[in-house]
């Protein structure tokens, strides 16, 4: 099957979007400490989010 997205072309002939994504600007804040970044699994607070699994018990 011949490329039909050659550099010289615009657009591609028949390759239809399959998604587009927006992301959010996260606003800057202070880390956790080394120890409890390590503990929650990620160094900044607003991204330490329980974690449910199935039945509702919170664990984390």
């Amino acid at each position: 099957m011949p490329n039909c997205c050659s550099p010289k072309q615009t657009s591609c002939c028949s390759s239809p979007v399959l998604a587009i994504t927006t992301v959010p600007i996260q606003p800057w804040e202070e880390p956790y400490e080394p120890c409890q970044a390590l503990k929650t699994g990620t160094i900044f607070p607003g991204l330490d989010l329980p974690f449910f699994i199935t039945g509702g018990e919170r664990h984390g």
